[in-house]
């Protein structure tokens, strides 16, 4: 591995490393006109790889060096607890495994981890390569398409398939679930305004759809743990295992009906949503570079056929895997991590005090030209087996797309799975462009995850 050095700006004064001053950013009005992920880039391109940020009374340190998000994710994780957003998203997540905070999120991580072992994860391949193919068949050739909805519904049927076994199929279910995944991703602005905890309280509009959210999802959660516990089996699908789940270190642990609901409605919104995105970036991507389509859909066509994807067909579709890997480095669903401090500790010489907040942005670490030669070209040749040397040549956190450490995505093995047939099912039977005018550049919305602002128009044409 080739270490490269890390680039640490001195702050005006000696409590702070260097960053943007607050009174400009507030007065300018830039501090809330400006992307997220376009300020911490320009941050990271002007003050080195610790950045000191102050939002009114809150002080922010951005790590942009993959050496500091290591120790980060690693070494110091006992001394944080998760940030403000996932501790505002309890209201409706609860305490699962994206909220909850040790010792509790350990064991219930070893209660959840069989339902996402290799072996439960291959029996999904099929529902992926049959749902996939069934969303596609309903396209029209020869029109303009936003594709962004088609994964959001692609990816709701998957899990809802693999987590329930049920088939959303009906309009009303799908809109329904995903009107509350969009009401949710609304918390964002809200957990970050001062005093948010008093705004969540407030009937605001927002909240109110928050609320309506959460009672739909609720609605749909409640009666299948209920169905399930009266008549108790497996299914082959996730809540099964979660229902059976026992804790290894004390085997007369188990999950409640709150918790198996607190997993079950983590796993809707994060894998549903962030896979959706990741392979809505993906197909305008491909859209983009049609060399890259083609050899994706030769491919395809040479290990698919005419059949749908199974999990056989994961580890025969290099070029695929190395497509997806390039859309998580360019376009991270998790954009950002974030982490509140819990006891003073140093960053390289600097001390950061309990209450401060930790953002280690993948999005700024993954398009970084110390790792990555011309980071902004789309390339899944750099993950190629030819690439290996390449790649071990970057730090082990220069790629994290599912972060790391004990707070790693469980579903990060079913992600890939769902990503990697999908686009090879959807590459295999659709040509994607770009409408007449369309902009060359992607607008991005970084809420809780990234998102496309403008959804993904895209003219699809059925293969031969």
């Amino acid at each position: 591995m080739t270490a490269v050095a890390l680039d640490i700006h001195p702050g005006t004064s000696a409590t702070y490393p260097a960053g943007p001053p607050f009174l400009p950013r507030l007065l300018t009005g830039r501090m809330f006109r400006q992307n997220a992920t376009d300020s911490m880039t320009d941050y990271a391109l002007r003050y080195g790889d610790l950045v000191h940020i102050q939002v009114f009374n809150r002080h922010i340190f951005q790590l942009n060096h993959p050496d500091l998000i290591e120790d980060f994710l690693i070494r110091d994780v006992s001394k944080h607890h998760r940030g403000i957003v996932m501790k505002r998203a309890k209201i409706v997540l609860g305490e699962g495994l994206l909220t909850s905070e040790e010792p509790f999120h350990m064991r219930q991580r070893r209660l959840a981890q069989p339902a996402f072992l290799r072996q439960r994860i291959a029996a999904y391949g099929e529902v992926i390569g049959q749902n996939a193919t069934a969303i596609s068949q309903s396209w029209q050739s020869g029109v303009v398409r936003d594709l962004h909805h088609d994964m959001l519904e692609l990816a709701l049927r998957i899990v809802g398939k693999c987590l329930f076994d049920l088939d959303v199929q009906s309009r009303e279910e799908v809109q329904r679930i995903s009107s509350s995944v969009d009401a949710f991703m609304g918390l964002l602005p809200l957990a970050l305004m001062p005093f948010s905890d008093i705004v969540q309280r407030l009937p605001i509009p927002a909240m109110k759809r928050i609320w309506k959210g959460k009672s739909d999802l609720d609605a749909i959660i409640y009666p299948m743990i209920d169905e399930r516990r009266s008549s108790p089996g497996d299914r082959g699908d996730l809540l099964s295992m979660l229902l059976q789940a026992v804790d290894p270190e004390d085997p007369a642990d188990t999950m409640s009906n709150q918790q198996v609901r607190d997993e079950c409605l983590t796993i809707i919104l994060a894998g549903h949503e962030t896979t959706a995105n990741a392979l809505s970036f993906a197909l305008w991507s491909l859209a983009q570079h049609q060399d890259i389509q083609t050899r994706l859909h030769n491919e395809a066509v040479a290990i698919l056929g005419s059949r749908s994807a199974t999990a056989d067909d994961y580890s025969r579709l290099p070029y695929a895997t190395q497509v997806f890997s390039e859309v998580l480095r360019l376009f991270p669903p998790v954009w950002v991590t974030v982490r509140t401090c819990t006891e003073p500790y140093e960053i390289a010489g600097y001390k950061i005090q309990a209450g401060n907040v930790i953002a280690a942005p993948q999005f700024v670490v993954h398009r970084d030209p110390r790792f990555y030669s011309d980071p902004l070209r789309f390339d899944p040749d750099r993950f190629s087996s030819e690439a290996k040397e390449a790649a071990k040549s970057r730090p082990r956190f220069a790629f994290f797309p599912f972060a790391g450490g004990s707070r790693q995505c469980i579903g990060e093995g079913l992600a890939w799975m769902e990503g990697v047939l999908s686009l090879a099912t959807i590459a295999r039977d659709w040509r994607l462009s770009p409408p007449l005018g369309a902009s060359i550049s992607m607008a991005l919305n970084p809420a809780i995850s990234l998102r496309p602002r403008d959804g993904i128009p895209l003219l699809i044409e059925r293969r031969a």
